[in-house]
C-alpha cells in the first residue's frame, strides 16, 4: 500500500476497526485459506513445518515427472490490486490469469468475483488472511498454474495502525526435475516510526527461505519508500543471493520518489520483464518471464 490515498484509506480503516469492532476479526497468526475443488479450507501453515515438507517432497519427486512449471518459461506477475476497489480490475486480472503461471497479489479482498476469475483460469491458490472485515478476508494471495508441494504463511502487525500485513511462501514443482521453485509473496509493513518490525518481517521471510537450495523468487509490495527500507531489502537480498529484476521502461508505482513493488530472484535467468500502466489499481503490475538457470556440470 502506498501514496497519500493509501495513507488516508488506512487511517479510515483504523477508525472503522474501532467503530465496527463486532464486524472485524483479526485472524490467528498465521492463517491460510486454501482453494480446493470441494471448497475453501482454512488452516494454519507454519513455515518451520512447511520448509521440511518442501524438502521431502523434492526428494520424493520422480525425476521424469510431467507435472510442475516449465523450467524453460515461468511467467510471473506481481500486483497490489487495491482491494478490487477500482473500475476494470476484474477485466485486467482475468487477462493476467490467462498469460501467467504465478500471480502474486497484495491487498486482496476475497470477494466472490475474484474467486470466480481464479476458478475459471484453472488456478490453484492460497491466501494469507491478515484480517476479516465485514465477513471478507483481506490479505495476500498467490495463485499458481500448478499446485505447490508446500506452503506457509506469516503475519506481522503494523506498530502504529495495528493493521496486520502478511506473506506467503510456496514451493512449486519444476517439470522434469526434482527441484522446486520457492516463491515468496509479501505485503510489507508500511507505517512504523522505526525499522524494527519491518526488519523482523523480512528477516522471517529470509529465515524460511534460507535452507532452500533451489531457485527463489521474492516479490510483492515491499513498501520501500525510504532509503533505510531499501537497505533492509538489500541486506536480505545479499543473505539469500537474490538479484533485483530491472525494467527498460520502469513504470512501477512511486511513493516519495521510490519504487515500492519489487521482484528479486536467484537461480533464474530473466528472459523478459515489463511494467504495465493501469487505471484499475493505484499500483501498476509487474510481469516477468523467467528461465531456470543451467546448473554447472
Amino acid at each position: 500500500m502506498s501514496g497519500k490515498s493509501s495513507i488516508a484509506r488506512d487511517a479510515l480503516l483504523v477508525g472503522a476497526l474501532a467503530l465496527l469492532g463486532a464486524c472485524v476479526t483479526l485472524t490467528e497468526d498465521p492463517r491460510a485459506l486454501i482453494y480446493e475443488p470441494a471448497g475453501i479450507r482454512a488452516q494454519t501453515l507454519s513455515c518451520p513445518v512447511a520448509a521440511p515438507m518442501a524438502r521431502s517432497a523434492t526428494t520424493a519427486r520422480d525425476d521424469g515427472g510431467n507435472d510442475g512449471l516449465d523450467p524453460e518459461a515461468i511467467r510471473i506477475l506481481t500486483w497490489n490490486i487495491h482491494k478490487e476497489g477500482d473500475a476494470g480490475w476484474d477485466e485486467d486480472l482475468d487477462r493476467y490469469t490467462r498469460s501467467n503461471d504465478v500471480l502474486l497479489l497484495q491487498e486482496v479482498a476475497l470477494l466472490g468475483s475474484l474467486r470466480d476469475i481464479l476458478r475459471r483460469a484453472g488456478l490453484s491458490w492460497v491466501m494469507a488472511s491478515s484480517f476479516i472485515y465485514g465477513s471478507i478476508d483481506h490479505g495476500v494471495l498467490t495463485a499458481t498454474r500448478t499446485p505447490p508441494v508446500a506452503t506457509c504463511t506469516q503475519r506481522f502487525v503494523e506498530p502504529l495502525l495495528q493493521i496486520p500485513k502478511s506473506a506467503i511462501i510456496t514451493w512449486l514443482p519444476l517439470k522434469g526435475t526434482k527441484r522446486t521453485l520457492a516463491v515468496a509473496n509479501v505485503h510489507a509493513i508500511n507505517f512504523s516510526l522505526s525499522l524494527g518490525t519491518y526488519q523482523a518481517q523480512l528477516a522471517a521471510l529470509a529465515d524460511a527461505l534460507a535452507e532452500h537450495d533451489g531457485p527463489v523468487v521474492l516479490g510483492g509490495d515491499l513498501n520501500t519508500w525510504t532509503k533505510a527500507r531499501a537497505e533492509v531489502v538489500r541486506q536480505v537480498a545479499d543473505r539469500l543471493n537474490l538479484v533485483e529484476i530491472t525494467y527498460a521502461e520502469d513504470g512501477r508505482t512511486l511513493f516519495l520518489g521510490n519504487q515500492v513493488d519489487h521482484l528479486l530472484v536467484r537461480g533464474l535467468d530473466v528472459v523478459a520483464s515489463r511494467t504495465m500502466a493501469v487505471k484499475s489499481s493505484d499500483h501498476n503490475p509487474v510481469e516477468v518471464l523467467l528461465r531456470v538457470a543451467r546448473q554447472p556440470d
